[in-house]
């Protein structure tokens, strides 16, 4: 089980890193993809695209984490405490997170998507505790008798 599960946050974590070192050593090619190159605005856009990237960067780490360690959790037929988790993290931390961000401290979407961040690498860190200090023990436990 440890072995396996090791095995699957590696994996994520390597993809992970693939994406994020592509998200921010090419942001501006890969917003111009999406832009008309004689827009008058393209360089606000190219700044804001930029910036979004970075976020999304970091969003693919947390994200990859809180996903794995619910797969696992669910395969520990552990499904109700991850789902209390998931809504205090996303509902009572994630979005009260972005609208401070991103309208009281006015960082616009880049606020908004840091705050998703937050409730979302908290849901990650919380579920994989629970799953490395509580499932995979128990399961321990379970198998050895």
């Amino acid at each position: 089980l440890k072995r396996g599960a090791a095995a699957v946050l590696a994996l994520s974590l390597a993809t992970s890193c693939v994406t994020i070192v592509v998200f921010l050593s090419l942001p501006e090619q890969l917003v111009s993809l999406f832009l008309d190159p004689a827009d008058p605005a393209r360089d606000a856009i190219l700044a804001t695209g930029a910036a979004l990237l970075a976020v999304a960067a970091l969003f693919q780490l947390v994200d990859g984490a809180q996903v794995i360690a619910l797969g696992l959790l669910r395969g520990m037929q552990d499904a109700r405490i991850p789902m209390v988790i998931a809504v205090i993290a996303y509902w009572a931390i994630g979005i009260p997170a972005s609208y401070l961000l991103g309208f009281v401290l006015d960082l616009g979407g880049v606020g908004i998507w840091s705050g998703l961040v937050v409730g979302l690498g908290l849901a990650g860190v919380l579920m994989q505790h629970r799953f490395w200090c509580r499932a995979v023990p128990e399961a321990g436990r379970k198998f050895s008798r």
